[in-house]
């Protein structure tokens, strides 16, 4: 994965599981962050938000929402999971 100056991103490869279909943007959001794991990736949108996209088999796509007016700052993605701070 990805990520380039314009704040968009770009995935090649695998593209079992979905692996490169990264989500579309909102307009005015960006990513500005993607961090990918063993068939997975997570991103960070500029508006705080996070989404995921691939191989959800142990739930690791499977955000959780936040609560009104919380953000997340960073974003990691392993093997099977995701973190989310």
């Amino acid at each position: 994965v990805l990520l380039r100056s314009d704040g968009r991103a770009v995935a090649c490869g695998d593209h079992d599981n979905d692996l490169c279909s990264l989500p579309a943007l909102d307009a005015g959001v960006t990513y500005i962050e993607v961090s990918a794991g063993g068939a997975h990736t997570v991103l960070l949108q500029s508006d705080g938000l996070a989404v995921a996209c691939g191989c959800n088999a142990d739930g690791q796509c499977s955000l959780p929402a936040l609560d009104e007016g919380v953000t997340y700052t960073q974003v990691s993605a392993g093997d099977a999971h995701t973190v989310l701070l």
